[in-house]
Formats: C-alpha cells, sequence, structure tokens
C-alpha cells in the first residue's frame, strides 16, 4: 500500500507532517534521538528508535540532511536497503561539495558535505540505482562560499542570524530555485537530491 513510507532521522517531524499533508498518508519514523522520538510521538506517529528495531519493508524511504551527520554513511545506506521492498526508491537530501565545509558544518556535527560522484559510488556500493541526481539552491553555492570565507559567527554574522536567513528564503531561494530549473541544477548548487532505486 501506498502508506508505508519511512522517513529516516525525522528530527521533530516537519517534513513528515508536510508529506502526510501533501500525500494524505502518515510516514512511520526512524529517530535515535529520544527527544526528539518525544516530539513525533506526541505529533502522532508511529515512530522507531534505532535502525535494528524495523522489522518490516516499506515502498519508499526519504532522508533529508541526515546522512552527513552519520560517521560511517555507507553502513545508514546499507541499514536502508534492507528496510526498502526491492524496486522501491529511496530519496535523499544532503549538503553539497566538500569546498563549501565551514566552521557552520562542524558546529552542527557535519562529518562531510557530498561530491556527486562519491554519492553515486557509495550508492552503487550498495545496491542501489541511481534514478535521478541533481544540486539544488544554486545561489545559496555562494551563500556557503561567503559563510566559509567571512565564518558566520564573527563580524556579518553571515550564517548564525535568522534575519538573513528569513531574507534568503524570501527573496533569494525562488530566483535560486528558477536558476536550478534553467539547468544551473546539473552544475552545481548548495545541497544535493537524489533519488535511488533498491537493486538486489
Amino acid at each position: 500500500s501506498t502508506d508505508k513510507v519511512l522517513e529516516y532521522g525525522a528530527g521533530v517531524g516537519t517534513l513528515a507532517q508536510n508529506w502526510e499533508i501533501k500525500a494524505g498518508t502518515r510516514p512511520e519514523c526512524l529517530e535515535i534521538d529520544s527527544n526528539l522520538r518525544s516530539i513525533l510521538i506526541n505529533r502522532g506517529f508511529k515512530c522507531y528508535d534505532k535502525p535494528e528495531s524495523v522489522t518490516k519493508t516499506y515502498d519508499g524511504i526519504y532522508t533529508s540532511n541526515v546522512l552527513e551527520h552519520i560517521e560511517n554513511d555507507g553502513e545508514a545506506l546499507k541499514q536502508i536497503h534492507a528496510m526498502l521492498k526491492p524496486d522501491c526508491n529511496l530519496a535523499i537530501y544532503v549538503p553539497a561539495f566538500m569546498c563549501l565545509y565551514s566552521e557552520l558544518d562542524s558546529s552542527v556535527g557535519h562529518y562531510r558535505r557530498y561530491h556527486k560522484k562519491e554519492l553515486l559510488e557509495k550508492l552503487k556500493k550498495n545496491k542501489y540505482e541511481v534514478i535521478d541526481l541533481y544540486y539544488v539552491d544554486s545561489i545559496g553555492f555562494f551563500a556557503s562560499l561567503a559563510i566559509k570565507f567571512f565564518g558566520y559567527k564573527r563580524n556579518l554574522k553571515l550564517g548564525s542570524s535568522k534575519e538573513s536567513l528569513l531574507i534568503y528564503d524570501k527573496y533569494i531561494y525562488p530566483i535560486s530555485r528558477i536558476l536550478d530549473t534553467l539547468g544551473l541544477r546539473y552544475l552545481f548548487g548548495k545541497n544535493i537530491f537524489v533519488v535511488a532505486k533498491r537493486k538486489d
């Protein structure tokens, strides 16, 4: 059935709630942090505390801004593979380009940012076939570069100011999305979006 969807690393459930509103079905969640898990449970989501607790397979799994927090991301991809039905899809959203790795990344616990080639190789090694892969937020690439060079806590407070993020989201990101669709998404961007199918 189409309601068999899992969010791997669900946080407080923002994406899960959006999924429910748009798809009309409630995803199940996996979240290892007990504080976040209690929020998810309060919001009405079925929630697993660790990958080993998941004993069934799903029609689809998605994970957003999670893999970069996991030291052994290959192991995580292997775990997800076991949770997916054959020929079903995994959607991944992660930060792109190690050259953009900054204080901001390390302060929020990122082990890495991803290169397309690295992600393709890790997926292939763990028995996935990549269906689609592109960058997201082309202008954000330069914003992240600025944060790296000027620092996010000092002087300009480039990454930490809530106001600057709101301005970015409201005025700049929509332009970035247009540029992405014009083809920049195949060249560069602040993030990578990939859809891969479980193969055996």
